[in-house]
């Protein structure tokens, strides 16, 4: 399953040593497929497309962060384009069917 996973930056910023170290990871989940891409905010942080086989995957990837208390992150599951569109469709037919029923 493939995850976006944002983070952002907290009040303290880390030191030269802890910003070195999560380059360095974040480099490595790219590096072995974790990541599909790596993208920066401009105003700090960044996010990534994440590939876990599970929500608990993704919780132990975030732990595992060298910044983990250092930021915030925002994970949504993603599901691929048009993945799921049949059922979204048929939701729209049958509340437009109820609403010409009344």
């Amino acid at each position: 399953m493939k995850y976006f996973v944002a983070a952002r930056p907290g009040p303290m910023p880390p030191t030269p040593e802890q910003f070195d170290a999560a380059i360095a990871w974040l480099q490595g989940r790219l590096d072995d497929g974790t990541f599909d891409g790596l993208y920066g905010f401009m105003e700090g942080g960044g996010f990534s497309i994440a590939n876990a086989d599970s929500h608990r995957e993704v919780l132990d990837m975030m732990a595992a962060y060298p910044l983990f208390g250092q930021v915030t992150f925002e994970v949504r599951p993603l599901l691929e384009f048009k993945e799921g569109i049949d059922t979204i469709r048929a939701k729209l037919a049958e509340a437009q069917e109820a609403m010409a029923a009344r």
